[in-house]
């Protein structure tokens, strides 16, 4: 699948997808209280970004369980999260972003008792 694809349109899609999340995350997110922790130079990242938040682990927990977003969580306050480039659409993009938003602007995690502080 990779040599089909091609490794050059695969760091293309990383990179363009990147852009995306980094666009919505200062569309949607910055307003939230999120900070990037990511260079905004696609030469500098790769197919990830890292986002900070005071409530971070506790954010995690709800993407998984209330927004059906699979996020990484790094410890103290991070918050990662990818583009596989092969599988993951724009539009999964798009709809992830869109449910952090909602789930963060509407409080909806706070419901979450157990924020815990491992990787995930």
């Amino acid at each position: 699948m990779i040599k089909e694809a091609g490794i050059d349109a695969i760091a293309h899609k990383a990179a363009v997808g990147t852009q995306m999340m980094i666009d919505l995350y200062d569309s949607w997110l910055a307003p939230l209280g999120f900070v990037l922790n990511t260079s905004r130079d696609p030469k500098e990242r790769g197919g990830h970004i890292s986002l900070v938040h005071q409530d971070a682990a506790q954010i995690c927990v709800a993407m998984r369980e209330i927004s059906n977003v699979i996020p990484d969580y790094r410890t103290p306050n991070s918050i990662r999260l990818a583009i596989s480039p092969l599988p993951t659409s724009f539009v999964e993009v798009w709809d992830g972003f869109a449910r952090t938003r909602d789930l963060v602007a509407s409080g909806q995690y706070k419901t979450i008792k157990e924020g815990g502080s491992r990787v995930t």
